[in-house]
C-alpha cells in the first residue's frame, strides 16, 4: 500500500462523494441517523460555526463528553479547520480536567452538560477563572447561557459563514499538521499529551482496515469510549475512511443496548477489550443467533484468554476476529493477527507488524537487537507521535536517536515475525530473585472452566521483595473453592512461581477504556496481606 498524503478532511470529503447515500453514523440512543451526504453537511456546519467563533488553525480544542453523535462530528470538523482535538475522559475529575486544559493550553472546550445532570458544566465553571487560555465554551444541546454557546447556536452560526471560507481553511491544512493531543492514562505520574498528525492516523487506519478486510459494506458496532484512541481512531476514524457505517448503541457502555443494536442494524464487526466481550457474552440476554451478522472485529487493550477467543470464534461464529496491539504514541496499531490465523496463534501472539511498521526486540539493559525468540523490550518505528506536548525530555526518553519508540512492553518475536507480549517491564514480579511474568500464570489459570477473569500481579513484601497474588472472578453460578484453584496452580506451575495469595473477587478496578488497573490491585493487596 502506497503512502497516502492527504488530510482527514480531504479523505472524508472523497468518501462522502463516493457513497453519499450509505449510512455513515447511526446513534441508537440519540435517535440519530446520518448517511454520508448528511454527515458531511453536519460536519461542515459545525466547522463553519467554529470558524465564526474564532477558532484558528493550531488551536487546541478539548472535547469532554460521552459517546454522543456530536463527538464524531466534532472530531472531523476540527480536523477540517486545522484545529487540534484534545479528548478528555468523561470520568475525569475536576483536577484531571484542570491539568489537561492547562497543560494543552486549550483555547476552547466542547462538553456535555453531564452524565447525569449538569456536573460537567458546573465543574468547568468552577475552574473557569483558573484557565487563562480558555476563551470559548460550547455545550452540547439547545440550552443557551451567557456562560457558553450551545451546540445549536454553533451550527446556526455556521450558516453565516460561506462554504468557500471553510474550503480555504481545509486547503491550508497539511497532512503533517497536528490533529490531536491524546493524553496517556497517567497510572504513573502525570498524563502525557501525545501529539498526532493526519498522516499517521490515516495511514495506520488504512493498513489496519486492509488487514481486517473492512470495506464500505461493513457496519461497525462502536461502544468503546471515544475519548480513547481505540474508540476514536481504531474503530471510528478507521471505519469512516473506508466508507463503513458506525453503529453507536449508547452514550456509555450498556450491554443491553449493545445486544439490541447488533441484530437490529445488522452489525458486521465488533470491537472491545476482553472484559467488555466477557460482559456481553455472559449477559443473561445474550443470544448467539442474534450475532449471526458479525464476522470480524478486534479484541485489544489487554491479552485475550484462549477460552474467550474459542467461544467467540467457534461457538458464536465471529470467525475473522483479530487480536491487535497498539499504543497511542504509535498512532494506533503496531501488530495484528490475520483473520484466518489459527485460534491458538490469535491468542498466543499479537500477530505480525502492519506493513507500515518496523518492529524489533532489544535487550532493555544494553539496547542491542536480540535474535528471534529472544525476550526483551519491543521497539517500533513508523508513523510515530510528533512529541509529548511540551515535554521534550519525556519525548527524548521514549524515542531514541534512530527514531525507534521504546514501548516498555516485554516480548519475543519468532522467525516468521509473529510477536508475543510477555509482560510490562514495570509489571515483572521479582520474588526471591526469580522473575515471574503475570501473563504466563494468568494463561494457566484460565484453563479452569469456572473462571471468568483472572489477574496476577505483584505487591511489595518486606522479605521477598515482592509477593505474587492471583485474584479471580468466577462465572455466574460457578462452584469452585480457593483450594481448588491453589491445587490446580500447584500441579501446573513451577513451585517458585506459584501465587502466594489467591482470592475470589466480584470485579476489578479498571479504566473507562476497559483496562485493569493492576497498580490499584497491588495497593489493595499490600494493605490486606502485609
Amino acid at each position: 500500500m502506497t503512502l497516502v498524503k492527504k488530510t482527514i478532511g480531504q479523505m472524508l470529503n472523497e468518501i462522502a462523494d463516493r457513497y453519499p447515500t450509505r449510512d455513515a453514523l447511526i446513534h441508537m440512543e440519540a435517535g440519530v441517523r446520518y448517511n454520508y451526504s448528511l454527515f458531511i453537511w453536519e460536519i461542515d456546519r459545525a466547522a463553519r460555526g467554529m470558524i465564526h467563533l474564532g477558532i484558528q488553525k493550531g488551536d487546541r480544542v478539548a472535547l469532554w463528553a460521552p459517546n454522543a453523535p456530536e463527538w464524531v462530528v466534532t472530531q472531523i470538523a476540527l480536523s477540517k479547520i486545522g484545529a487540534v482535538l484534545v479528548p478528555v475522559d468523561p470520568g475525569a475529575s475536576k483536577e484531571d480536567l484542570r491539568y489537561i486544559l492547562t497543560q494543552s493550553e486549550s483555547r476552547a472546550i466542547i462538553l456535555a452538560m453531564g452524565v447525569e445532570e449538569s456536573e460537567y458544566v458546573e465543574a468547568l465553571l468552577d475552574l473557569r477563572d483558573d484557565l487563562t487560555d480558555l476563551e470559548q465554551v460550547i455545550v452540547l444541546g439547545k440550552e443557551s447561557s451567557p456562560d457558553w454557546t450551545s451546540w445549536s447556536e454553533l451550527t446556526s452560526l455556521g450558516d453565516q459563514v460561506d462554504q468557500k471560507v471553510l474550503l480555504a481553511r481545509e486547503n491550508d491544512v497539511d497532512p503533517e499538521d497536528s490533529v490531536a493531543i491524546m493524553y496517556t492514562s497517567g497510572t504513573t505520574g502525570k498524563p502525557k499529551g501525545v501529539v498526532l498528525d493526519h498522516l499517521g492516523l490515516i495511514n495506520k487506519s488504512l493498513h489496519a482496515t486492509k488487514r481486517q478486510g473492512l470495506d464500505h459494506q461493513d457496519k461497525l458496532c462502536l461502544f468503546f469510549p471515544l475519548f480513547h484512541m481505540f474508540g476514536n481512531t481504531c474503530i471510528c476514524l478507521a471505519g469512516l475512511l473506508r466508507g463503513a457505517a458506525m453503529v453507536m448503541p449508547c452514550y456509555d457502555f450498556d450491554p443491553i443496548k449493545i445486544l439490541e443494536a447488533i441484530p437490529r442494524e445488522g452489525c458486521t464487526a465488533i470491537y472491545g477489550s476482553p472484559s467488555m466481550m466477557i460482559a456481553l457474552l455472559e449477559h443473561p440476554q445474550f443470544q448467539k443467533a442474534r450475532w449471526k451478522t458479525l464476522a470480524r472485529g478486534i479484541i485489544g487493550g489487554s491479552p485475550c484468554p484462549m477460552e474467550l477467543m474459542k467461544k467467540i470464534v467457534e461457538e458464536v461464529g465471529i470467525s475473522e476476529i483479530t487480536v491487535s496491539y497498539g499504543i497511542t504514541e504509535t498512532s494506533s496499531w503496531i501488530t495484528m493477527t490475520l483473520p484466518n490465523d489459527p485460534i491458538d496463534l490469535r491468542v498466543s501472539t499479537i500477530g505480525t507488524p502492519l506493513e507500515c511498521n518496523e518492529v524489533k526486540i532489544v535487550d532493555p539493559d544494553t539496547g542491542e537487537d536480540l535474535p528471534a525468540n529472544g525476550q526483551g523490550e519491543l521497539c517500533t518505528r513508523g508513523f510515530l507521535m510528533k512529541e509529548y506536548y511540551k515535554m521534550p525530555a519525556a519525548t527524548a526518553a521514549a524515542i531514541d536517536k534512530d527514531g525507534w519508540f521504546h514501548s516498555g512492553d516485554l516480548g519475543v518475536m519468532d522467525e516468521t515475525g509473529y510477536v508475543k507480549i510477555t509482560g510490562r517491564l514495570k509489571d515483572v514480579i521479582v520474588r526471591d530473585g526469580i522473575d515471574i511474568y503475570p501473563t504466563e500464570l494468568e494463561e494457566i489459570l484460565y484453563g479452569i472452566p469456572q473462571i471468568s477473569e483472572v489477574q496476577v500481579f505483584g505487591f511489595p513484601h518486606p522479605e521477598k521483595g515482592q509477593e505474587v497474588a492471583a485474584w479471580v472472578k468466577l462465572k455466574d453460578g460457578a462452584d469452585l473453592a480457593v483450594e481448588d484453584v491453589s491445587r490446580y496452580a500447584e500441579e501446573r506451575m513451577e513451585k517458585e512461581k506459584k501465587p502466594g495469595h489467591i482470592r475470589f473477587v466480584t470485579d476489578f478496578p479498571m479504566t473507562r477504556s476497559g483496562k485493569i488497573q493492576k497498580f490499584r490491585l497491588a495497593e489493595m493487596a499490600e494493605k490486606e496481606y502485609t
